[in-house]
């Protein structure tokens, strides 16, 4: 399949000017023969007994191309046009390799490039058929999850983004005016939150899963070692999202100090510093918009219940500091 459109091909944005609605979706319809679905099957699109069965919406693998990749894990951007600034990194070390023994702080300081950080989108890919057509051929339709205006300031971007998702996972690219309102799809994204007080971590499970979608054992035994490391550091409360589907829990340590796990991709850890007030109030794509000073992101790799613990402890002493 051909990946990575660099510009958004002058036909498209053609079609784009000939519509009279602002609102438009990326998508495309394919007729497929019953030997070319196997070409998609890596999209859950396959043939049971006979029937053509299709997946509900999902965010594309990684594995498709460097879109779908930054669209789980986001992507750093490292900016050489700006001048340099101070960073200090900090991290904790077990005292005499032994972490039962305790552990003390280590930090260095040095000059480095600034850096800008796309958060993950996790836009989803939604298969449709549209119709059944004899010798065994279905017409399907192929949309990328998100309505795009053409008054957003960032349609650009992310209408080359969104072709370049269909791109790399399907082959092929194309814009339709919307049905929908762009108001009625930012409604199903929005990001709710309920506190929850301090508990065992048995008891706060129970209440963050409690109305929620069913999850496997494997994602709930996630979510108990991630809380597990976050009860270390003794959160004022824990988090999680109000709607059926359980995409992001975790804990408030500050009123300016959250630390979000995502379960469905949960390759990293987001520490945001922004007020609770605000943070509530912004869907779940933007709450990942902004400049890099807005959050820290800390990947799941080894050391990262320390990396937390450290950024925790420097921010509380940064607080002490000030009063």
């Amino acid at each position: 399949m051909k990946k990575n459109i660099r510009k958004v091909p002058q036909d498209t944005l053609n079609r784009i000017h000939s519509f009279e609605l602002d609102d438009i979706v990326v998508a495309c319809v394919k007729r497929l023969k019953h030997d070319e679905l196997p070409r998609y099957a890596s999209l859950g699109v396959k043939l049971v007994d006979g029937s053509l069965t299709l997946p509900k919406p999902f965010v594309p693998k990684p594995s498709a191309g460097s879109y779908s990749k930054a669209n789980i894990e986001g992507k750093d951007i490292l900016l050489k046009h700006l001048p340099k600034v101070t960073r200090t990194d900090t991290w904790e070390t077990p005292n005499w390799g032994d972490w039962s023994k305790g552990s003390h702080t280590h930090s260095t300081t040095r000059l480095v490039y600034q850096r800008d950080f796309l958060p993950p989108k996790e836009v989803e890919l939604s298969i449709e058929l549209l119709e059944t057509l004899p010798n065994d051929e279905y017409v399907l339709k192929f949309a990328v999850d998100q309505v795009l205006s053409k008054r957003s300031s960032s349609f650009d971007a992310d209408l080359l983004y969104n072709l370049n998702i269909l791109q790399e996972n399907v082959g092929a690219a194309d814009v339709f005016p919307s049905a929908a309102t762009l108001a009625e799809y930012m409604a199903t994204v929005r990001v709710d939150w309920e506190i929850l007080p301090p508990g065992t971590i048995d008891e706060v499970v129970k209440r963050i899963l409690l109305g929620k979608r069913r999850i496997t054992e494997d994602q709930k035994k996630t979510m108990e070692e991630r809380l597990k490391v976050m009860a270390r550091y003794k959160p004022a409360a824990y988090i999680a999202g109000t709607s059926g589907f359980l995409r992001y829990f975790g804990a408030k340590f500050e009123d300016d100090f959250v630390a979000f796990e995502n379960l469905a991709y949960g390759n990293a850890l987001y520490v945001m510093f922004e007020g609770w007030e605000t943070l509530s109030r912004r869907s779940r794509v933007d709450l990942l918009r902004g400049p890099r000073d807005g959050f820290e992101r800390i990947e799941h790799r080894d050391g990262w219940a320390q990396q937390l613990s450290a950024l925790l402890k420097r921010h509380r002493k940064n607080k002490s500091s000030q009063k």
